[in-house]
Order: structure tokens, then sequence, then C-alpha cells
């Protein structure tokens, strides 16, 4: 996911970490500018039944959701393996761990006093358990993670088992809350900061155990995914332009039917969450061949020679992806959360939902390209690496 640390990059990891720290904005404004539960069950959202509004959600729910996280996870073991090698025992590790750490710290902060969906504190436990896999061959890599990815399938939909006397209950605390509680989590929401952390801290710790110890399996599962597909060249050009298209036609062909299904699964059912299963099995699985597809084509794209201008800002933009991910929360944040903020939770449509990510993503795509002209790291990243190796680092050209 993030940079590693030396001097070696290829070009084509950087794309792909910048086309998917874009996407995940996509997804993520609308758990910034909507109640928890208006960002699970988009029915609740009166703004939803615009045309425009099931549209735009069904997109992005169709196309993006949960498919760039997860080139996000696998980039992120890849560059693992970048970082620390392959060696046993290797010099690096002390220093690995010690970058986890930081990043455990900044996932923190990032959680309790920006957005509480930070994935950084999740990633940094991983990144410390999936170190030890490194060595493993790429078929050993890709059975493990497919058991892994399965544990984490059967915890999260473990909540389908509940009896029926419990489902109003859950229905009541995560899918479907009465409107006074809707409104007083955006009144919470719009409140100062100092105000708000004693409402909103609640919102991160459970958010942090959900990533860590429910959706935890499966991150560890794509980052070994990520190793695999690392050590067979797939990352870095290494594959025949052919095998790339082919592949990822062919996947991204299986992801976007299994996608649309579950999109059209909510539809169906009319957003009822124990009738869902379904539709969330095909998500859950069908993400996986989807994300590695879109992966295989945007690779292919890599390998012509006269695209590369077109990559360019995309490059830029992943040699910067931990800034830029905290870039896209920091700005949510001032619009949608109270002071220092505007404080529009609630209040934004769909429409302006879209218009904000592509001016987000605009505005990352020029100034990414523009700061790495002066400086060889992006502040965030400099401050990242600074402390891992427990000294100011070279900043400017």
């Amino acid at each position: 996911m993030l940079a590693a640390p030396r001097q070696e990059r290829f070009e084509s990891l950087d794309v792909l970490r910048g086309v998917a720290v874009l996407a995940i904005f996509a997804v993520n404004i609308q758990a910034m500018a909507l109640p928890a539960a208006m960002f699970a069950n988009p029915s609740l959202n009166t703004e939803f039944f615009d045309a425009k509004g099931e549209a735009l959600w069904s997109f992005v729910a169709t196309f993006i959701q949960f498919k760039f996280i997860t080139i996000f996870s696998a980039l992120f073991g890849a560059g693992i393996i970048l970082m620390v090698g392959v060696e046993k025992p290797s010099d690096k590790i002390g220093l690995h761990y010690r970058r986890m750490a930081w990043l455990l710290l900044f996932g923190l902060i990032h959680a309790f006093l920006i957005w509480f969906g930070d994935i950084l504190t999740p990633y940094a436990v991983a990144g410390m358990i999936v170190v030890l896999a490194r060595r493993w061959r790429p078929r050993t890599l890709l059975i493990a993670g497919v058991l892994l990815v399965a544990l984490s399938y059967l915890l999260q939909m473990s909540m389908y088992l509940a009896p029926e006397d419990a489902r109003q209950d859950i229905i009541d605390a995560m899918w479907a809350p009465p409107a006074e509680l809707l409104q007083q989590e955006i009144t919470q929401y719009r409140a100062a900061l100092w105000e708000r952390l004693p409402h909103t801290a609640p919102n991160a710790i459970l958010f942090q155990l959900v990533q860590t110890v429910l959706i935890g399996p499966r991150n560890i599962g794509v980052m070994m995914f990520g190793m695999a597909l690392y050590k067979t060249g797939f990352f870095t050009g290494g594959w025949p332009m052919l095998r790339y298209i082919v592949f990822g036609a062919a996947a991204t062909a299986a992801g976007v039917a299994s996608s649309a299904y579950a999109t059209g699964d909510y539809f169906r059912h009319n957003f009822e969450m124990f009738a869902l299963f379904n539709g969330q099995t095909a998500l859950y699985w069908g993400s996986l061949p989807h994300a590695f597809g879109y992966a295989a084509l945007i690779l292919a794209g890599c390998k012509i020679p006269f695209a590369k201008l077109l990559r360019a800002p995309f490059a830029a933009a992943g040699r910067m992806a931990l800034t830029n991910y905290l870039a896209c929360s920091i700005i949510g944040a001032g619009l949608f959360y109270g002071s220092p903020g505007l404080g529009l939770i609630g209040a934004a449509s769909y429409p302006d939902m879209a218009k904000t990510v592509i001016a987000v993503w605009i505005a990352i795509l020029i100034w990414s390209p523009l700061w790495l002209s002066l400086f060889r790291l992006g502040p965030f990243e400099w401050v990242w690496r600074s402390l891992t190796y427990w000294r100011a680092q070279p900043l400017k050209k």
C-alpha cells in the first residue's frame, strides 16, 4: 500500500497505489458525510431515492467498494517484501517493526482525532504478522491467504446465524436505528472537536476492533496474495502484455457479475438486512477477482510506453499514498464535521459527494507531481521515514 523506505521504485506499484487511494475516497466520503447506519443502509437517506442518488450509490457499490481497498492491501504485502526482502535473518526486520509501530500510532491519532474509519491501525497490526510469511513460496502464500479470507468470511457472516429474537436488536443498533438516534449522531458530529470526542471515540474503538478482529484475517490473507503476486512479477510488470489483458478481462468480468448481483440484491430485498446473505457473499468473494482484474488491466497500461505522461500524475499520487490518504480524511472531516470543520454531515446529497470526490481527485493529481518536483517525499512520508530511522531524512531534491 504505502511506499517502502528504499531507493528502488517500480512505476507500476506507484500507479496502482495512486489509482487505489483516489478510488477509496469515493467510498470513504459516504461514511464521512452520513451517519454510520445511512452509510451501511442507504435507504434510510431520503436523498438516496432521487434517481441520481440511486445511480451514484449503485455505481460505487458495484465498481469501487471493496475492490480498491483490496488492491491497497495486496500492495501493502508486496511492499513488505520489497522493503524487508526474503533473507533469513534480515537486518531490516527491526526497522520494519519500528515502521509498523509508528504507523499504528498514526492510525490511532487518525481514528480518534480526524475520522473513525481509519485503516492504518489494522494494517499496522497485520503488517507485524504477515512479515513472518515473506519467505513462503507463492503457492503456500495463496493457500494460506484463501484460508484466512475464508475465516474472515465466516466471522463476518456469523451475524446471519443470530436467532430471530436477537435480530431486531441488531437491526436497531446497526442497520435501521430510530430517526432520533440518527439525528443525535448528526448533532454529535456537528459539535466542536473536543465536545464531540466523548461521543465519537466509541465509534473509533468499535471500528478498529471490527477491522482488526473480524476483517483482520482478510487483510492478512490479501496481503499474502500481494506477496505471492509480487514474487511472480505480477506487480512489477513481469507478465507478458497478453497475459495481463486476458487475466484482467476475465477476472474483471467475473467480479463485475458478482458485484452487480450483490447491488441488485439490495433492491430485490428492499434493503432488508437479514435477506442480503447471498448478495453479501457474492460481493465478498467477487471483490477478489474484481480487484485483481482491475490491477491486471492497469498494469497492462503501465507497459505502454507512450502512456507514460498519462500515468505520471497517478504514479506521483501513489508515491504520496500516505499523505493523500490522510489528506482525503482531513478534507472530509473539514467538510462534514463540526468546528474547525463546516459541519455538513447529513446535509450532502450524492451528487454533492460525487462533485467533491472529483474535485479532490483533480487536486491530488495536480499537487502530487508538483510537490515531488521539489521534494523527494510527501510530507507525511517524510515524517514516517524520519521517525523510522530516528533521524531527519533528506527532503529537498
